[in-house]
């Protein structure tokens, strides 16, 4: 175990849910803020979104954590594939009823009952629905019945609904209005980008009693971010599986490449080339899309043109097979040798663990950012990149960071039209 060889006096990366963790991003803290409204109002019904692995449930945890319990009830359900009259069961054995032969409308009345019960000695009731994305519409419909309970015009049941991104697909359908005008706050929780990536590994660091924080190289938290996408819980996989690499390696910090080790070995690829149809729809409805312009591969070979490759989905394979969206016919080419991903308007270069590798600069690089105009080589092969959005800016950038070695180097140019003029050597191409 790493835990002595890094001097922690407990795993920094833990799966398990536990609120000392909590790294509070400014969005986290909204979101954060709008529970413990939803907790200390007589008649709020909260919907909350967020991807798999963002901290949805640890935070619903710090909120509950926070308030007295003497004059709240909780019935806290997790959404399963329930029927309705499975799901008003839960509910019902949450308050401490065994409900197993009561009918449906016996279940309601039942409900209502002790809401009314919890009114009278002056306790507040709070139904928190976690994963709710697993609600049917007649769920949902059973779920806004539940909240326009009422006793002298005073609301009997709270609601807080915690769900993934497809939730909002459900409740913004056109037949679910009824629904969404009893929604009273409505927020999304987002990833990390790569700063808040650094504060939340060095937050989780000092909680698990880290003398030093910077275990973690800077450059390595873009290669975490490439691998991730800001998923807290894919950062914690990832951390965890790079600590233990080090300590049996005997490597003194976690590196862009221990990041890319530790992913090669849980057979990761970047997010985008496995999550990227699994997009994070973070807008409502009617919301603008932020898909990003398009980009382009142009490929040369021994002075000529090739090729032209537009980079109009998540991932552009590289390879000598002709299964890969950019074919080069070249036996020191790999079957899989590399790959574009598209993440957040940005793009990265990603080796593949190739045999003779891929070079910019003369240098083999893992994981590289791409910005308009940097050339790869791949073999006899140069791939010059073009960021359509950049060009039309004008962007004049002097500089990239290679997240494998995190020091800054002159990007290489060349104009549309005109060919690279660095000569190929043996050494450029077999590593």
């Amino acid at each position: 175990m790493y835990l002595d060889y890094f001097k922690l006096n407990e795993a920094p990366f833990e799966l398990v849910s536990d609120p000392r963790f909590l790294y509070l991003s400014p969005n986290h803290a909204k979101v954060k803020s709008y529970l413990q409204f939803a907790l200390n109002v007589r008649d709020s019904f909260v919907v909350i979104t967020g991807e798999i692995g963002s901290g949805k449930t640890t935070l619903i945890n710090d909120a509950l954590e926070s308030f007295s319990k003497s004059q709240k009830v909780l019935i806290n359900i997790q959404a399963l594939d329930y029927s309705s009259e499975e799901f008003l069961q839960a509910i019902l054995i949450e308050m401490g009823i065994k409900p197993y032969e009561f009918s449906k409308m016996q279940m309601l009345e039942q409900i209502k009952n002790t809401l009314i019960n919890y009114h009278r000695s002056g306790r507040k009731a709070y139904l928190i629905i976690d994963e709710a994305q697993n609600l049917s519409q007649s769920l949902l419909n059973d779920v806004r019945y539940l909240s326009d309970l009422e006793l002298k015009n005073d609301k009997l049941l709270s609601v807080v609904m915690v769900g993934q991104p497809e939730l909002n697909a459900k409740i913004d359908l056109p037949e679910m209005e009824h629904f969404l005008q009893r929604v009273r706050l409505r927020t999304h929780l987002k990833a990390l980008d790569v700063t808040e990536i650094q504060r939340y590994i060095k937050h989780r660091l000092t909680v698990a009693g880290a003398k030093l924080t910077d275990i973690f190289e800077d450059e390595s938290f873009e290669a975490l971010y490439v691998f991730t996408n800001g998923r807290l819980r894919l950062i914690n996989n990832l951390c965890d599986y790079a600590l233990m690499y080090c300590s049996v390696e005997k490597l003194g910090k976690i590196t862009p490449m221990v990041i890319q080790k530790a992913a090669q070995e849980l057979q990761w690829e970047p997010y985008e080339a496995r999550f990227g149809q699994y997009k994070d729809d973070t807008q409502f409805r009617n919301g603008a899309s932020n898909k990003p312009e398009k980009a382009k591969l142009i490929v040369s070979q021994q002075g000529r043109v090739v090729g032209e490759f537009i980079l109009n989905k998540d991932s552009l394979a590289i390879g000598r097979h002709k299964s890969n969206d950019v074919s080069l016919d070249s036996h020191k080419v790999s079957r899989k040798h590399a790959q574009v991903v598209s993440q957040n308007g940005k793009y990265y270069l990603h080796d593949l663990n190739s045999t003779n590798g891929t070079f910019i600069n003369g240098e083999k690089v893992s994981v590289r950012q791409l910005v308009d105009g940097l050339v790869f080589k791949i073999d006899q092969f140069y791939l010059n990149f073009e960021d359509v959005v950049q060009a039309k800016d004008n962007s004049a950038i002097s500089q990239v960071v290679d997240i494998t070695r995190g020091k800054p180097r002159d990007d290489t140019r060349i104009l549309p039209g005109k060919q690279p003029t660095v000569p190929l050597t043996r050494g450029d191409l077999i590593v």
